[in-house]
């Protein structure tokens, strides 16, 4: 259950969502529908007032930041809606950021099949 800072709307209740290694998933609904609170549990960005939250077999509420964070970035993935490029580099140099942060050696080439995996291998030289 997750309620809302008054306390009195609940939000997202009574729910049970199972998602197998390689599903995807698209959430839809109107404005105030639940969409962002429920990515935010999924991904243990926000933890839930009642009940419990799995991802990976693990109980999100029991980790700490950084380890739901190191499960976040093994298992989740977000398609923002505003997102989050930096305007100066390509879509390869946008890929491959994050992955150099991480310490990869291979950032260039796993950016690369990532982009490719996901449609954009032809785009790879392209700005947002």
């Amino acid at each position: 259950m997750v309620e809302s800072a008054e306390g009195e709307l609940t939000i997202l209740h009574d729910l049970d969502l199972n998602l197998a290694k390689g599903d995807s998933l698209a959430i839809v609904g109107s404005s105030g529908s639940g969409k962002s609170t429920l990515l935010g549990l999924l991904a243990g960005l926000d933890l839930p007032s009642g009940g419990t939250v799995l991802l990976a077999g693990k109980d999100l509420g029991e980790l700490d930041e950084d380890q739901r964070a190191r499960l976040r970035a093994e298992h989740v993935g977000f398609v923002f809606q505003s997102f989050q490029l930096l305007d100066s580099l390509n879509a390869l140099e946008n890929v491959m950021l994050p992955l150099e942060l991480e310490g990869h050696g291979d950032a260039r080439q796993r950016a690369r099949a990532l982009l490719e995996r996901v449609g954009l291998g032809q785009r790879l030289s392209h700005y947002p």
